[in-house]
């Protein structure tokens, strides 16, 4: 999880609401409630998130699309970075030092259950990355595994992002300090928070440092809605966890146009 220290006026915003976040979370209990099962929220919200590693660095991810051989996992560009590397090399054809892109092989877990709830270990698989951006902090990991994974996120349909408002139940997963994923469970506090240009959604769901990549899911409809990246901190780093901010649907999907991924996203019925 990335932390947001870029402005001072954001520190001070950020330790006035910390103060009144924490109150009114000591006195106004989480009586959000989504309209399914047990086992359809878990289905819905918690089996599509995985864990991806890389060496020491790690994070969360959600299954996207596992159809026809193929798996995809979209995360966080951070939580992958240390795997692609841009190094000078000689090239003989050319007879001359040319740079040149590799990229490393990173890890996909996907977790297994028992009695709907209770983790019991993970499938590890290798997985390439075939698309990444810095500025938008996403990647796209396509698993080297072709027999198809049961549980996919739903993305909230293009058409309809702008039907998502404040107030609205979102449920963060991920796996938070990198635990299997753990839901929380929060509303949207604010949209299209710009940050260098970028459009971030922010809520109250909380969300820490393993988080990063994970799913933001719309309560109503078990929808995936965004990617949790950033929390802001306090002092001497505090992290305010309940305004974490997340990337928007809609920019995932505009990325997704750019780099040829559209056509592999299911549609929710």
């Amino acid at each position: 999880m990335k932390v947001l220290t870029q402005k001072s006026f954001w520190i001070a915003i950020g330790v006035s609401l910390a103060f009144i976040g924490l109150i009114l979370l000591s006195i106004v209990p989480q009586a959000f409630s989504h309209p399914f099962s047990a086992l359809e929220a878990h289905e819905k919200f918690i089996y599509p998130i995985v864990r991806v590693t890389y060496g020491n660095a790690g994070g969360s991810g959600t299954v996207i699309y596992s159809q026809n051989g193929e798996t995809y996992v979209l995360t966080n560009n951070h939580v992958i970075c240390d795997a692609v590397r841009i190094i000078e090399e000689w090239n003989s054809e050319k007879q001359e030092e040319v740079k040149v892109e590799k990229r490393s092989v990173v890890y996909v877990e996907i977790f297994k259950y028992r009695n709907v709830s209770t983790p019991v270990g993970t499938m590890k698989v290798e997985a390439d990355i075939t698309a990444y951006n810095e500025d938008e902090d996403m990647a796209m990991l396509k698993l080297r595994f072709a027999e198809p994974v049961k549980y996919v996120a739903n993305l909230f349909p293009q058409a309809e992002t702008d039907n998502i408002h404040v107030t609205d139940e979102t449920i963060a997963v991920g796996c938070s300090l990198g635990a299997p994923p753990l839901p929380t469970i929060g509303i949207l506090t604010r949209k299209n928070f710009l940050i260098n240009s970028l459009s971030f959604h922010m809520s109250s769901a909380q969300i820490i440092y393993g988080n990063s990549g994970g799913g933001m899911f719309y309560g109503n409809t078990g929808e995936f809605i965004g990617v949790p990246s950033l929390v802001p901190v306090i002092g001497w780093g505090t992290p305010i966890s309940h305004m974490g901010l997340f990337i928007p649907v809609d920019r995932i999907y505009q990325w997704f146009e750019k780099v040829g991924y559209i056509d592999l996203i299911p549609k929710s019925e």
